[in-house]
């Protein structure tokens, strides 16, 4: 089984979505507990699959790759 070439540029995004939505997430005024729905958490890794997804089957544009082929 060849390996299948990853995109990074998808992955790269995806972290950098977890971090952003986590931030958001816990944010809560000071002394206070984070108050959100349970599937607001579930969003996290949904969006993560989502966006890979869309940069190694739809987009195909890897912008690491560009500047790879560039030098």
């Amino acid at each position: 089984m060849p390996k299948k070439n990853r995109n990074v540029t998808g992955i790269v995004l995806a972290v950098i979505y977890c971090i952003v939505l986590f931030e958001i997430l816990i944010d809560a005024p000071p002394g206070e507990a984070p108050n959100n729905p349970p599937w607001a958490y579930a969003i996290i890794p949904l969006g993560v699959v989502v966006i890979t997804s869309l940069f190694d089957y739809v987009i195909k544009f890897d912008l690491f790759d560009f500047f790879k082929k560039k030098k």
